[in-house]
């Protein structure tokens, strides 16, 4: 009876040592396997896009150009006395910015008003004495004929008089004519004549503009202009917060090229800018609205067609699809399914297929 317990219990323990074995040997394959497994499951980063907007711009140069700007004119003869300002200073209207000197001018005028006060005597004395005819005549003391030498004596001495007005106020007007007066608040940007050089009428003098507005012109090429809508469009100058209205666009000829000219008002009363100036603006071309924007990096280029992956429940699924290009990081596409967001794969695509399971690291 003995005998038989211990066989027994040696089959037991025998049976149990296999039992343990294969238990252990199962789930050492399984753990084995599910390794493997994940080791091969390939690992993405993903980007989740939602619905949005986004304008294609452009960048190109523009040059700047005074809104206000003319070249003074001489009006009379003179010589250059003093330039009061330095080139590039800021003046009010109406202040002096050259003064001029013409002595026989300064001659004329005092002897034309000794003249002139000599008829004015006799024109009060003439007057006086027709008055006083009248006077008479009214009395019946003197005749009509009288009268009318009285009058004719007047008239006379009022025409000569008259005369002498006239030539009195051109050569006054000439002489301060001599001291040039800025037109409007503006600033001196160049002197074409120096102190003491003779200056003869219809000569330039003065270049002088007001720049607390520019006018900047573009010129663009048919593809973008056509894209440009006036009344929308928005325009910038690169690092620059300064106001600008597009004003319009035209068609300009070059020597060999034909292309469009795109114009624009800048608000320059922080005089930030100068004209003259060359500098990079900003275009807006076309607006886009229900768009998924994502990182172009997440684009594939298989023979000329375009594939994104869209990271689905651990599953990539592999699209193909139309990108607008919104610069060198980003690009976009027209959301035709409505999607309130979409998942995108753009780290590790180009290592997995279509339908594959994948895991998302971030």
């Amino acid at each position: 009876m003995a005998l038989k317990r211990k066989k027994f219990l040696i089959i037991l323990i025998v049976f149990i040592s296999v039992l343990f074995t294969l238990y252990k040997l199962q789930f050492d394959t399984r753990k084995e396997v599910e390794t493997i497994v994940k080791e091969k499951i390939e690992k993405v980063s993903v980007f989740t896009s939602k619905p949005g907007s986004f304008t294609n711009k452009i960048r190109v140069f523009a040059k700047l150009y005074s809104e206000k700007e003319i070249n003074i004119i001489s009006e009379v003869d003179g010589t250059i006395k003093k330039k009061p300002y330095n080139i590039g200073s800021y003046v009010k209207k109406d202040e002096i910015i050259l003064e001029m000197t013409d002595t026989r001018k300064l001659l004329e005028l005092k002897e034309i008003k000794d003249i002139l006060s000599a008829y004015k005597a006799v024109l009060d004395e003439e007057s006086k004495n027709y008055k006083n005819a009248i006077t008479l005549y009214k009395k019946e003391i003197i005749s009509k004929d009288e009268l009318s030498s009285k009058e004719n004596l007047y008239r006379k001495a009022k025409s000569e008089y008259d005369n002498r007005e006239a030539t009195y106020r051109r050569i006054l007007w000439e002489f301060d004519n001599l001291n040039i007066k800025a037109p409007f608040d503006g600033t001196i940007n160049k002197y074409y004549f120096d102190v003491g050089q003779k200056i003869l009428k219809g000569q330039q003098l003065i270049q002088f503009s007001n720049y607390s507005k520019l006018i900047g012109k573009v010129s663009l090429k048919s593809e973008d202009i056509k894209n440009i809508q006036i009344n929308r469009s928005t325009i910038n100058i690169i690092n620059s917060d300064s106001e600008i209205e597009i004003l319009g666009t035209s068609k300009e000829i070059d020597k060999s090229v034909f292309s469009y000219l795109l114009e624009f008002k800048l608000n320059n009363e922080n005089k930030n800018f100068l004209p003259g100036e060359v500098v990079e603006v900003e275009i807006e071309t076309e607006a886009f609205e229900n768009y998924l924007i994502f990182p172009s990096k997440a684009v594939l280029n298989i023979n000329n067609k375009f594939y994104i992956f869209i990271y689905d429940n651990g599953y990539a699924y592999k699209k193909e699809i139309e990108p607008n290009w919104i610069d060198n990081e980003n690009c976009a596409i027209e959301n035709f399914n409505n999607y309130d967001e979409l998942t995108i794969i753009t780290e590790g695509q180009s290592n997995i297929q279509d339908s594959q399971l994948v895991e998302a690291i971030n």
